[in-house]
């Protein structure tokens, strides 16, 4: 039931902060900095969109004790910083954590944000492939000049 209420929050929360990610990024296309050193940029700001996302449910797993009947993670403690990121981490890019199991209503959390940390990698990768065409990063490869 918690899920219900919980899971929307979450998704608009990190599709909110990837679109504020990307229109700021989106700006750097618009400077006259070299080609590498914009595309250096949009990676890492990508990259950066993506940690803050990660906690963001971390935040959700380290305070999920005080929900009662939520689940638990069997073997490890939540109560540690460095496990709840871990955890959030492997969901997120669906890597997968065959050394953790979770119940209950976590276990669902878990694989819901898989699906959105993929739903949002893919956005990151279409955004990159944009802007890369809209650089005309391809440009040396065609034997023209290059514009850098």
């Amino acid at each position: 039931m918690v899920l219900i209420v919980l899971f929307p929050f979450l998704l608009v929360l990190t599709v909110s902060v990837h679109y504020g990610f990307l229109t700021r990024l989106r700006a750097i296309l618009d400077t006259d900095w070299k080609q590498s050193i914009k595309l250096i940029a949009i990676i890492c700001g990508l990259f950066v969109a993506h940690v803050v996302e990660v906690v963001v449910y971390a935040f959700v797993y380290y305070f999920s004790h005080l929900i009662p009947g939520f689940g638990k993670l069997q073997g490890v403690s939540f109560n540690d910083w460095d496990n709840v990121l871990y955890f959030s981490f492997v969901a997120y890019s669906s890597l997968g954590a065959g050394d953790l199991s979770a119940s209950g209503g976590l276990k669902i959390l878990y694989g819901l944000e898989a699906i959105n940390g993929l739903v949002l990698i893919t956005w990151s990768a279409s955004f990159s492939l944009l802007a890369m065409n809209r650089m005309k990063f391809c440009h040396p490869c065609s034997g023209k000049d290059s514009t850098e």
